[in-house]
């Protein structure tokens, strides 16, 4: 769905008084025909509308619902704000196609089309409501399916999200051991973007629920605040060439042309990246090192600062034999700063002792 049309839905969302308008027209089992006029005067000239009667009055959910007994469009302001007509005729252009069957709703598709305004059938005989926005449309659910489909996909957003967790973990290890290869890179950022592309898909369900929407509006905002700054350092950190990227979740950018079945293919991660492989084998002993922006935006320091600590040591494995003299020397990165940096250094070189102990234990 577009973003104009989801603009369009807003106006729609459970709550707000257009939609307490449309639920009792619905409920009274009626049906309606609303027309957005964006240049009412202009439309009356042009013979797009022809008028019923004149009504001139703010907005009330009682008034459009009583409007809606007469056989004509009710036409309203831009803003959906003002009542302007009633019973009125609307006559978009003859030669425009519309693949809607019934007459309401064939009018509706058609005037928006050749306007570009929202235009609304609500169907007497199925109860459905329909919004048209320029060439755009999409049935209003009832508020209880939109909310069963919307924590449908947050419950899948959140196991992809903890799978996602999952094999970051896993490639922590690996990169503690040196032993990173793009197999474990390309499965850990296509779980990322699968996460993110799920949780971005339920967007028109959150709008269309609008302030009834509740905690999944938290969840969903939750998961967008992190994941992709995640996603993105790992993208950074083995490109094949140092992106200049300063926010980390900008780096998903390179993915933006991907289609979402391509998501779990790991040969089109590992191509979109920059390495040519054809095999699972390539992929396994393709081995890669960190450039170490993972490590580094953990730590909340300014994206500028991260950029010119990897800019001077390149990768990960050197940065973890940086001084406290090393890092001040390096342009944005003070005291303070480099005793942030040097903290984080010794609490990942302490897990990978950790880890090499765990191990050495158990093969014993």
């Amino acid at each position: 769905m577009n973003d104009d049309l989801l603009k369009a839905i807003d106006l729609l969302a459970p709550g707000k008084r257009l939609r307490k308008g449309i639920d009792r027209i619905i409920e009274a089992n009626l049906g309606a025909f609303i027309f957005f006029a964006s240049n009412p005067e202009e439309y009356l000239q042009d013979g797009l509308i022809q008028l019923g009667f004149k009504i001139d009055s703010d907005f009330q959910p009682e008034r459009i619902y009583e409007l809606a007994k007469m056989d004509g469009a009710i036409v309203l302001n831009k803003e959906g704000t003002r009542i302007l007509y009633a019973n009125a005729q609307i006559n978009p252009d003859k030669n425009i196609n519309s693949n809607e069957t019934g007459m309401r709703h064939r009018t509706a598709e058609k005037i928006s089309i050749q306007t570009g305004d929202i235009s609304i059938a609500v169907s007497k005989r199925r109860n459905a409501v329909s919004v048209f926005y320029k060439n755009g449309k999409n049935e209003l659910l009832p508020e209880s399916i939109l909310f069963a489909r919307l924590n449908q996909e947050l419950t899948t957003a959140q196991r992809y999200k903890q799978n996602f967790l999952d094999v970051v973990e896993y490639l922590n290890n690996e990169e503690r051991k040196n032993d990173v290869n793009l197999y474990d890179v390309a499965e850990t950022i296509s779980k990322g973007l699968i996460t993110v592309n799920i949780t971005e898909g339920t967007d028109r369900y959150l709008t269309e629920l609008g302030e009834v929407s509740g905690s999944a509006k938290l969840e969903y905002d939750e998961i967008l605040k992190t994941i992709p700054k995640l996603v993105g350092s790992i993208i950074m950190d083995y490109y094949v060439k140092d992106l200049k990227y300063q926010k980390s979740e900008d780096a998903l950018e390179i993915f933006k042309n991907v289609p979402v079945s391509e998501l779990v293919n790991l040969f089109t991660i590992a191509r979109v990246l920059g390495y040519e492989v054809s095999s699972d084998d390539e992929l396994e002993e393709h081995l890669l090192i960190p450039r170490g922006y993972r490590l580094l935006y953990s730590t909340k320091l300014p994206t500028v600062a991260v950029k010119n600590v990897v800019d001077n040591f390149k990768y990960l494995n050197n940065l973890m034999k940086a001084s406290f003299d090393d890092l001040t020397k390096i342009s944005g990165i003070g005291k303070r700063r480099a005793e942030i940096i040097i903290n984080t250094l010794n609490r990942k070189k302490k897990e990978a002792e950790v880890e090499f102990l765990y191990e050495d234990t158990i093969k014993q």
